[in-house]
């Protein structure tokens, strides 16, 4: 393999909370109620309009008239652009990883389902001690993740066939994104998604990190 390319939010970083700031501001505006982390973590994956309108279902508000919910997901990415990172941090042992893939001559590269403006900000401002070869969130005319498109201006930037790439996300839509492709994968159950969620999700084999009593009795058994 030559390249891996990483999703963000609940990959490589930990923004819920910058998330759930930016969905309750939107939410309060409008006389909503607010969500907490876990219900946050459950509308992400797709896109900060997507989460919004998950939000908007379960806490209101009712929206009475045309172009409510625009001046509401206004509302969001207007707080958001100017908090995007306020709580970001990066998942242990990230930078560490990221350094040593391109220590080793390995490609990295991001590609988020989140406007690509905030990810180009939240990656320099949490992971700037990383020079990523490719980093693009949401553009105009390119479609989302788990479209098979979205993989086709990355793998060009990175000069890789996808047979040389291994894709590592944490959702139910990471999952999918690498199956449309044919992408090797790797999902994580630290993210936003945990294991449990993760199975139910259809996500059908998810090896367990051997510990060190596990390795131990295997070396007594040769």
């Amino acid at each position: 393999m030559r390249c891996v390319i990483f999703d963000l939010d609940g990959t490589l970083l930990d923004t819920l909370e910058d998330i759930r700031a930016a969905i309750n501001y939107s939410l309060r505006a409008f006389e909503g109620g607010e969500i907490d982390r876990d219900e946050c973590r459950r509308y992400v994956g797709r896109g900060l309009r997507r989460a919004l309108m998950g939000a908007i279902a379960d806490h209101g508000p009712a929206l009475r008239e045309e172009g409510e919910f625009e001046l509401m997901f206004a509302l969001l990415m207007g707080y958001y652009r100017n908090h995007p990172s306020d709580h970001a941090t990066p998942y242990p042992g990230i930078p560490e990883l990221l350094l040593e893939l391109k220590s080793r001559g390995i490609r990295i590269g991001v590609l988020s389902n989140k406007s690509d403006e905030l990810v180009q900000r939240i990656v320099r401002d949490r992971l700037g001690m990383v020079t990523f070869d490719y980093v693009r969130g949401q553009v105009p005319n390119l479609p989302l993740k788990p479209s098979p498109e979205a993989l086709d201006d990355a793998l060009s930037a990175l000069g890789v066939g996808k047979e040389e790439c291994v894709y590592v996300g944490d959702s139910e839509v990471d999952w999918t994104f690498a199956e449309n492709t044919g992408l090797a994968r790797v999902i994580v159950s630290y993210g936003f998604r945990s294991e449990e969620e993760l199975v139910k999700s259809g996500i059908s084999s998810i090896p367990s990190v051997p510990t060190i009593s596990d390795l131990e009795e295997a070396s007594r058994g040769h």
